[in-house]
């Protein structure tokens, strides 16, 4: 089974409206890593104009985000910090005077611009609930609008989510893929790529993908130990140079998890199973 879907390249000079209350606009910074570009969108709330993940530093992209938004914006949502979805933070505040909240401490800066308010699990900020979701990052949160779900990378429509070594954590993503199939929703809106409806199913099959790729290394392992390297090769053989980089930090995150979990252990540069 595979449930995750490609759509068409998306239009870039004007908003995608998706509800009376949520516009989607691409970046353009499409790439292996992004897809289309990163999906910023603009919510309309009781408080004001919520923008969430302006995405890279480019003019045009902030400009029009700024505008849909009519050019005032009450607060700025990062679901985590990576440089696709928050670059754009000062550049976005520049225009529209907005303040900035994510999981980071009031006072840090995310690349370039100080956090004015830090967000926890369970609050809700403009309408929205914040879910904590660690696992892609350490401080990845989706929010939660109805029955609506802005998933920035935790979930992804068109493939799976990167969980890289040394800052990802798989046993994490699993608990809050876990946590989000309990969630109440009809529909997800990722940070790359299309929507995702039937978000219960698509969440159990991430877990069932998950919980697949572990058996299939413990498998591998269970004929002869190996090293990373070598799992790498026999699981992903037909990857290029630079899909194959993220397949070896992916793996060593799920490697490290397992660990953790007492099912293998590193023996020397090999890894064998211990139960």
């Amino acid at each position: 089974m595979n449930m995750f879907t490609l759509e068409p390249e998306p239009v870039r000079d004007r908003p995608i409206r998706i509800d009376a209350r949520i516009q989607r606009v691409v970046a353009p910074n499409a790439g292996a890593m992004t897809y289309h570009g990163t999906n910023s969108y603009v919510v309309a709330t009781d408080q004001g104009a919520v923008v969430i993940d302006p995405g890279p530093d480019d003019a045009a992209h902030l400009d029009l985000l700024a505008g849909t938004a009519g050019g005032a914006v009450a607060m700025i949502l990062l679901t985590h910090d990576h440089r696709d979805h928050a670059a754009g933070v000062a550049g976005l505040v520049r225009r529209t005077g907005a303040p900035v909240a994510s999981a980071r401490a009031v006072g840090a800066q995310p690349l370039g611009h100080a956090v004015a308010r830090q967000l926890a699990d369970g609050e809700v900020v403009a309408g929205l609930e914040v879910i904590a979701t660690p696992g892609h990052a350490p401080d990845h949160l989706c929010f939660r609008l109805n029955e609506t779900i802005f998933t920035g990378d935790h979930v992804l429509g068109w493939s799976p989510t990167s969980v890289l070594a040394p800052e990802g954590c798989a046993g994490a993503y699993r608990d809050s893929l876990a946590r989000l199939a309990g969630v109440r929703s009809r529909l997800f809106l990722p940070g790359h790529g299309p929507q995702v409806r039937n978000t219960r199913r698509f969440v159990e099959f991430l877990m069932s993908r998950a919980d697949d790729r572990e058996r299939e290394i413990r498998a591998l392992i269970a004929e002869r130990p190996a090293g990373t390297d070598d799992i790498v090769g026999s699981l992903y053989a037909s990857l290029g140079p630079e899909t194959r980089s993220v397949a070896l930090r992916t793996l060593e995150a799920q490697l490290c998890q397992l660990e953790r979990s007492g099912r293998i252990i590193r023996d020397g540069a090999k890894w064998r199973n211990l139960q």
